[in-house]
């Protein structure tokens, strides 16, 4: 009975992994009951103990990464003389994350022989969450634009396409059949991220990782444990033709907004759009001001047809403004707010690197590289070809996904990425373990 009550809690654990790309936060009580609560229940019957070595791999670009935020936020927040600290959320931004860090490390050890039920019930979850964002896009209930519960389209988008290509992990084992439910949950992930949530930043990370997993398919080590060309050009053409078949069903137009990215031209002309242009950015502004603070240089615009791209090239113009001041040490943790929220309307930049340069500096984006590299840290014992799946599966698609947003410098994007780090480190090291005496 104990035994299948585990079950059951271990499997309701990794359907909250993948459910939470369209609950969000509101996975949290869920998360509470299958992952909280048994760290506690089963602790005595869990194996905590591992290599010392790869542990400090582990914990030493999260840990790292989260207590020097929140070092930077109490020493150094950026603020004015005399200026009074607002009431900022960071602290929990930051508290939460090292808490979530923990429980998918505890929870995820937890789980007996991980890896087979990853792969058993993370297929499954994934077409289910599918099938959810089909009857919102169908119905209409969320626009063109898909979230479901989220906040917004982008966390559909981003966890969908990780955990799909984390179930590339073992290629060469799968069965004919697995083979191809991947391959299908490739095309559904294209699906995801241009017609259901038009999530362009995801989908250049997208397609740079297909990209990244065709090119490793020519080094003769890794050949064998990767799809082959034909098998991920079928998957990407599906998914493209099913992209183009929602737009003839629904009337949005799943390739409308990828003209300004593809016409780099228009990108780079000078520009006269504005925050009154907000409204049809697919962003949302925290507060609005026609200031520009004085210690800042104001840049000269930047224009697309695009307001959404227009206002991103405005931001990361101000922001290397403000780096060229504080390349070394930034800005402080709070400069964000008079560089860019004040006269732009947003709490971050849009770019992630270009955030961890004005806050911290180049100390911050070293920190912030290794903090993102943790998959390639963690993944030494595995074979050749699944160290290069998890390595483009996380560190790959979100570091080219944060060229155009700053996940990591939001709550939700910073916690579900904590908490990825600590499952991901219970996977891999338990796959290691399945491997090791295959390799010798």
């Amino acid at each position: 009975m104990i035994s299948k009550a585990r079950a059951i809690l271990d499997d309701g654990f990794l359907v909250g992994l993948a459910f939470a790309l369209f609950l969000a936060g509101k996975i949290v009580p869920f998360l509470l009951v299958v992952g909280v609560l048994p760290i506690a229940l089963f602790w005595t019957k869990s194996d905590y103990a591992k290599p010392a070595a790869l542990l400090a791999r582990f914990l030493a670009p999260t840990i790292g990464y989260l207590a020097f935020c929140l070092l930077l936020l109490y020493a150094y927040p950026g603020l004015q003389p005399g200026e009074t600290p607002p009431n900022n959320p960071d602290l929990e931004l930051y508290a939460v994350a090292f808490a979530l860090l923990a429980v998918g490390f505890l929870r995820g050890q937890q789980i007996r022989h991980l890896p087979n039920r990853f792969h058993a019930v993370m297929p499954w979850a994934l077409l289910a969450a599918f099938a959810v964002l089909s009857i919102y896009m169908f119905l209409g209930w969320n626009g063109c634009r898909v979230y479901v519960a989220a906040s917004w389209p982008f966390i559909p988008a981003i966890i969908f396409t990780t955990l799909t290509f984390l179930l590339l992990l073992g290629w060469q084992g799968r069965t004919t059949r697995q083979r191809f439910f991947r391959l299908a949950l490739i095309a559904l992930s294209i699906v995801v991220t241009i017609a259901y949530t038009g999530s362009r930043g995801v989908a250049v990370g997208q397609f740079a990782v297909l990209s990244a997993i065709i090119l490793c398919r020519g080094i003769p080590g890794l050949r064998n444990g990767l799809p082959t060309l034909p098998q991920l050009g079928l998957a990407i053409g599906a998914g493209l033709a099913l992209c183009v078949a929602v737009g003839a069903v629904t009337g949005c137009n799943s390739f409308g907004r990828w003209h300004a990215v593809i016409n780099v031209a228009d990108i780079l002309q000078p520009a006269t759009s504005t925050a009154s242009a907000l409204p049809e950015t697919g962003l949302e502004p925290v507060m609005a001001s026609d200031s520009v603070p004085s210690s800042i240089p104001s840049s000269t615009p930047a224009q697309s047809n695009d307001a959404s791209i227009s206002l991103r090239l405005d931001m990361w113009r101000a922001s290397l403004d403000a780096i060229r001041q504080a390349p070394l040490f930034g800005h402080g943790a709070l400069s964000l707010r008079p560089i860019i929220q004040d006269p732009f309307g947003f709490e971050h930049n849009h770019n992630q690197y270009l955030a961890w340069l004005v806050t911290g500096g180049i100390v911050l984006l070293v920190i912030g590289l290794f903090f993102l590299s943790t998959p390639a840290l963690i993944s030494s014992g595995l074979a050749p070809a699944d160290r290069v799946i998890v390595l483009l599966s996380v560190t790959g698609l979100w570091g080219v996904s944060m060229i155009f947003d700053a996940f990591l410098s939001l709550d939700f994007y910073l916690h579900y990425f904590s908490l990825l780090l600590g499952f991901l480190f219970a996977l891999i090291t338990d796959m290691a373990k399945s491997q090791r005496p295959q390799n010798g």
